[in-house]
């Protein structure tokens, strides 16, 4: 019985071990299936689960992780590492304001989709290909201004991570008159551009395209469009009724920021212009009357001397 009692015992611990084998390797089966549907199904009380347009992100990270939203911004705390997309680009040039023939160096920001800023080097970004009055941009980002006819606004274009931005600059019109065709005539580049466009004959200062007998050159000084036949300059000279030592001297068109000075003479072949004196001034909008109170001889001609500026 003693023997037999020591064989039951040993065979129950065989039976024993054998049942707890089988019973460990179902339990790890349902911990090992567990364990494979927690990224879909279930996370821990630490974990959760983010997103955005782009991605997804299951953690697990226990009770020290956590998500935090403010506004726009969202902040992922425990995690080693943390997804973002740039969400605009803006463009500087230093400096912004840059002399005609000269260079800037190009810059930029990315702000991204949490809130944050990320400065980018000129070589960072890819730049388009520019617009006049900016010539040309090197790959390292400096930006080479053209010549100009005045002061001109510009805009660079570039993108990173292919989001597009753009920046302002200013164009400094620094040696006056050099522009092109119009270079060294007389005439301020601006104005021809201004009526003629760019590198037109039309607007050299003789060429008179309206055919009114005033050139270019006087129409600038006069503050007259050069392109319209009923833009001219007119004088009149007219009695005053009762005073035939008066006469009346009407022209127009007038503008503040020129000064008109009436000159006379009575012999066009001897003598010169003299500047007319007692005078009455008056002004009707663009039309200006004056009066020469001190009319002598049998002849006398007048002209309007105009100075701009």
């Amino acid at each position: 019985m003693k023997g037999t009692w020591i064989g039951q015992i040993g065979w129950i611990g065989r039976i024993s071990r054998i049942g707890w084998s089988v019973l460990l390797a179902a339990l790890a089966g349902v911990f090992a299936a567990a364990a494979s549907e927690l990224v879909t199904a279930t996370v821990d009380s630490g974990g959760g689960r983010s997103s955005s347009a782009n991605y997804t992100l299951d953690a697990s990270i226990g009770g020290i992780g956590g998500i935090s939203l403010g506004g726009d911004a969202t902040a992922r705390l425990g995690y080693c590492g943390q997804l973002t997309e740039v969400a605009t680009l803006s463009v500087t040039g230093t400096p912004a304001q840059v002399p005609e023939t000269s260079t800037t160096q190009l810059s930029g920001t990315a702000t991204l989709d949490d809130d944050t800023h990320t400065a980018l080097a000129g070589s960072e970004i890819a730049w388009a290909i520019p617009t006049w009055p900016i010539a040309q941009i090197s790959a390292s980002g400096v930006a080479s201004a053209a010549v100009v006819y005045a002061n001109l606004p510009a805009t660079v274009n570039g993108s990173y991570a292919g989001v597009a931005g753009s920046g302002s600059l200013v164009v400094l019109d620094t040696i006056p008159d050099n522009f092109g065709l119009y270079a060294g005539d007389g005439l301020p580049d601006w104005w021809q551009v201004q009526y003629f466009g760019l590198e037109n004959p039309n607007a050299a200062p003789d060429k008179d395209v309206t055919g009114t007998g005033q050139n270019n050159r006087f129409k600038f000084v006069a503050g007259l469009d050069p392109t319209n036949a009923a833009s001219v300059f007119q004088l009149r000279i007219e009695p005053v009724s009762g005073q035939p030592n008066q006469k009346r001297l009407v022209f127009s068109p007038r503008w503040n920021d020129r000064t008109y000075t009436p000159l006379f003479r009575t012999n066009l072949l001897v003598g010169s212009w003299q500047v007319l004196s007692n005078t009455n001034v008056s002004d009707n909008g663009t039309e200006r009357t004056v009066i020469d109170t001190n009319v002598t001889g049998n002849v006398r001609f007048y002209r309007i001397q105009i100075s701009y500026p």
